[in-house]
Order: structure tokens, then C-alpha cells, then sequence
């Protein structure tokens, strides 16, 4: 497993891929939140606000394109080539190869979140320490967790399809529905008790939960469930080959 997770993140920087994801998401949010953004509450020069809430109300939009753009390789890549195969005679479980995959990626968000305490600390220098602490780590938390569950759809969309365009695409999908489509369904009708229900089923509803720096079991217990379902798929399709 050790051995997947390390060629994994060997692969990722010792291509363009890496470079290019970390460099476009530090780029991209440093854009929108110091210099062009189209509204001011996204500028925090603008906002006149000390406040972190913009980065993390862009960053999921970002890891939507980012994450998927990632993981899209991850099985297809080996089913194209014909290596899967030679994966599955590992001395290792289906189990064993996808958590190698999944935390080699959970590696890489975590190395994308790291360079963003810079704009932590630039905001607790202008707002001369009073930011909200609680919120903060709530908030990339939340962040944590949301990627986690992206990287776990990823997987799945790239173990059905040796094409990477096609993975990107179902993950993409996917991703939407999950992060925005059901607070859109939810939105839709009139009964409050069901829109309620529905909301719960999507990721924006448990994110900007977590965000607020109130830890609910039961948003934790989502994001658990989430991944664990979609890890879950991975490994019965992954599986399937076998037959």
C-alpha cells in the first residue's frame, strides 16, 4: 500500500500535473482574494473585511475542477495501458490499493492547503489578531473533509472507464450533484420538511456547518459515509475484474 501511495505522489511531481495544479490553485484564489474578484466580497482589499470566509467559499469550486482533473488518471491510466492486471497480482487487497491511492491524493489536497496559511497569517496581521479561531479551523476542516469525499468520487468515476476524459467528466458530475445539486433540488419545492431532507444529501449544506466552527457528529458521520460509499463502489467494480 505504501508502495502505491509513493508512486502515486512520485508520478504527480515528476510530471506537469503537479506543478501545474498547485501553482493555478495558490494563483487562482490569490487573484480572487487580493486583486480581481467579481464582487467585493470576494476581494478582501475591497470587502474592507479581515476575513478568510472568501477563500473558503472559492476553494471548493476550485477543488471541483482540480480534484477531478487529478484523481482522472488514477485506475483509467492502468485499464488503458493494460497494467491494471498486473495491479490486481499485488500482494495486496483491492482494499489495500485503493486506500493507497486515496491517501496518496489526500496527501496532495493537504500539500494544496498548506501554502494558504500565508493568507492566514496576513489576515490575523491586518485584522491585528481578532479572527475568528473556531471558524478557521472549522472551515479547512470542512475543506479536508470536501476533498476527501471528491478524491473518493474520483476513484470511482476513473475504475469504470480506461478513458480519462470520460472519468473526468462522470467525476465532474458527480461532484456537482453532490456539492450543489441537491441544495438546487432542495430549493425547488415548497415543503420545507422535504427540501430539508434533501439538503442533507449534499456536501454545501455539511460543509458551511463545519465552516461555521461548530463540529456536528452528524456532519462528520456524512462525510465518513460519503467516502466510505464511494471507496466502497471503487472496490466492488475494481473487483468485478476479477470475474
Amino acid at each position: 500500500m505504501i508502495a502505491i501511495l509513493k508512486k502515486e505522489i512520485r508520478y504527480f511531481f515528476s510530471s506537469l500535473i503537479g506543478p501545474i495544479v498547485l501553482v493555478l490553485f495558490l494563483l487562482t484564489n490569490s487573484l480572487f482574494l487580493w486583486a480581481y474578484a467579481p464582487n467585493e466580497y470576494m476581494n478582501i482589499l475591497s470587502s474592507g473585511f479581515a476575513s478568510l470566509e472568501p477563500l473558503f467559499a472559492l476553494a471548493p469550486w476550485m477543488y471541483l475542477i482540480l480534484i477531478p482533473a487529478m484523481t482522472m488518471r488514477a485506475f483509467s491510466e492502468e485499464k488503458a495501458n493494460g497494467t491494471i492486471e498486473l495491479l490486481l497480482t499485488r500482494p495486496l487487497t483491492e482494499f489495500q490499493i485503493i486506500l493507497g491511492k486515496f491517501l496518496a491524493y489526500l496527501i496532495l489536497l493537504i500539500l494544496t492547503l498548506i501554502p494558504t496559511f500565508i493568507y492566514y497569517y496576513s489576515i490575523e496581521f491586518l485584522s491585528h489578531g481578532n479572527i475568528d479561531q473556531g471558524a478557521t479551523i472549522g472551515s479547512y476542516l470542512g475543506l479536508l473533509l470536501l476533498g476527501a469525499s471528491f478524491i473518493s468520487i474520483g476513484l470511482f468515476a476513473s475504475v469504470i472507464t480506461k478513458s480519462q476524459i470520460i472519468s473526468l467528466l462522470i467525476s465532474l458530475l458527480f461532484c456537482l450533484l453532490f456539492y450543489f445539486g441537491f441544495s438546487l433540488i432542495a430549493n425547488v419545492g415548497n415543503d420545507t420538511s422535504i427540501s430539508y431532507i434533501i439538503q442533507q444529501f449534499g456536501i454545501e449544506e455539511h460543509y458551511y456547518s463545519i465552516s461555521r466552527g461548530l463540529i456536528d457528529t452528524r456532519d462528520l458521520t456524512y462525510y465518513f459515509c460519503l467516502i466510505g460509499l464511494f471507496i466502497l463502489l471503487t472496490k466492488v467494480t475494481l473487483v468485478s475484474r476479477k470475474w
